[in-house]
């Protein structure tokens, strides 16, 4: 008997659990500024029944005319007990700017509207900074230092919620999709060390899939994790990973190549039809990886793709992450 129960416990408790899927990085459109808290409820029912809770909402809603844009959203969010994550946005071409002042000054102002329409709303959890990249150097590399202290100060001083941001990383070494100057892991590594030391950010929900290529393996994916949680525990910042449930399906390098081209982007219009969600089992087998680095992840590509309305073939996509058991935590 107590040998039984040794056993069930090593199978129970002896694995550390797959790292738990909490929320998505949603858009809203000009639509969704408008909609009741009863049109919400389905979106949300399906959204929770995946055993989610967070969402990271993006859109030039705190812009919006009215008293309360996205009132009926917020309505619904704060009756379910949700936490929304509100996009600071940024400004066109923000990365090859000289002067950072004017990009400081407009999220200094939309940060101020946030606060001002929905800062006493229960759900209201956190801010999300949106300079996503990978690395710079040079007069780039001062740029972004100087916006991820200078907004996120603003954002905690106008209200003191944690602050998120979302980089990545580029696996393309051989610069198959274009000119993009590709950085060692430890180079990475210390780049992010510098930028997370001086800025107050809290989360940093690492992008898992090096350009959204379905070829790259979760192997590939290790030195770039490491470094990131390398930075963060060297600055006591908070790893999360946004694993992406979108992916651009390929086979190999060469196979891009050839049916593409070379210097061809993932985001070219031209290839939007080869898009398509990540299976479960792939989703599953990315979420036990991340364990080594997390035990939280966001995703990107759940509105895109998987939502039951996204696409014709996402209700069964839908349908096969239910079957994960990510409610359960035990995927």
């Amino acid at each position: 008997m107590l040998l039984s129960l040794f056993l069930f416990s090593m199978a129970t408790w002896g694995e550390p659990q797959p790292t738990r899927l909490v929320g998505v990085l949603w858009w809203m459109s000009t639509a969704d500024v408008e909609r009741t808290a009863e049109s919400w409820r389905v979106d949300l029912e399906r959204f929770q029944a995946l055993g989610m809770d967070l969402l990271v909402v993006s859109g030039s809603f705190a812009d919006a005319p009215g008293l309360e844009p996205m009132k009926g959203f917020f309505d619904e969010a704060d009756r379910r007990g949700l936490r929304i994550f509100i996009n600071t946005l940024s400004g066109p071409d923000w990365w090859v700017q000289t002067d950072a002042a004017p990009e400081i000054a407009r999220a200094g102002e939309c940060i101020r509207n946030i606060a001002k329409r929905y800062g006493m709303r229960k759900s209201f959890a956190g801010w999300y900074v949106p300079y996503e990249l990978y690395m710079f150097w040079g007069p780039q590399a001062d740029l972004i230092r100087t916006l991820y202290r200078e907004v996120s100060g603003i954002a905690k001083a106008t209200l003191n919620k944690p602050v998120m941001i979302s980089p990545f990383f580029i696996l393309d070494k051989a610069q198959n999709l274009g000119d993009f100057r590709w950085a060692t892991p430890a180079e990475y590594q210390e780049f992010w060390t510098g930028v997370l030391k001086q800025a107050p950010i809290d989360i940093v929900a690492l992008q898992d899939s090096g350009e959204h290529l379905s070829y790259y393996t979760l192997e590939d994916r290790r030195p770039f994790f490491a470094a990131m949680k390398s930075a963060c525990d060297a600055t006591g910042k908070t790893l999360w990973a946004n694993i992406e449930t979108g992916e651009l399906d390929v086979n190999s390098p060469e196979d891009y190549v050839a049916r593409f081209g070379r210097k061809t982007h993932v985001n070219d219009p031209k290839l939007t039809p080869y898009w398509r969600g990540v299976p479960a089992k792939k989703l599953s087998d990315k979420l036990g990886f991340v364990r080594e680095f997390t035990p939280t992840a966001i995703t990107w590509g759940y509105q895109e793709f998987v939502h039951p309305t996204a696409k014709p073939e996402a209700q069964k996509l839908y349908e096969s992450y239910l079957g994960l058991g990510l409610a359960s935590g035990r995927p």
